[in-house]
């Protein structure tokens, strides 16, 4: 009886001991060597190379094509309005409508990077729901649900400051 105690304590021990040295194995597999810089953009967007190794071989041995223009007068398209109908929108956030709006002068495509407004949007964006939800009966009454609303695109000025492009169509 008495090797059998022993013989469970064994196993648990190098139970035990196993465990810990396979953990202790895993613990450098759960981490990551590079630290990325939420406040800078540094993927292959604005780090990688345009110009790939057979387009550089071949833009200096092959002259570009000459421009040809057509025989007859070109034609003016105009675009048509970019703004957008819809009911009314009782849960906008201005932080989503406004965005972060900054890029980098020296790189234009480095438009990613967390700012103040990100910091205090976090807090706000749930706080602002919450608010919204309570206060739709009072929205409903203000703007109808069957009123037609238009988005063009620009942010304009609501009561207080400007904050959505949601108007309403008269």
């Amino acid at each position: 009886m008495k090797s059998g105690l022993t013989t469970r304590s064994t196993c648990r021990a190098t139970f035990g001991f196993t465990l810990a040295v396979a953990l202790s194995g895993l613990l450098p597999a759960g981490g990551c060597a590079r630290i990325p810089n939420q406040f800078r953009e540094d993927g292959p967007s604005v780090t990688a190379d345009w110009l790939t190794p057979t387009a550089a071989d071949i833009m200096p041995r092959i002259d570009p094509a000459e421009q040809t223009s057509r025989g007859w007068e070109p034609t003016v398209v105009y675009v048509e309005s970019g703004a957008i109908s819809h009911e009314p929108l009782y849960f906008e956030d201005p932080f989503v409508e406004k965005s972060h709006g900054r890029t980098d002068e020296t790189h234009p495509r480095n438009v990613y990077r967390l700012g103040w407004e990100d910091y205090v949007a976090f807090p706000y964006g749930p706080a602002r729901f919450t608010l919204n939800w309570l206060l739709l009966p009072v929205s409903a009454a203000v703007t109808p649900p069957w009123a037609l609303m238009e988005s063009d695109g620009r942010i304009s000025k609501q009561i207080f400051w400007y904050d959505h492009d949601a108007e309403r169509l008269r």
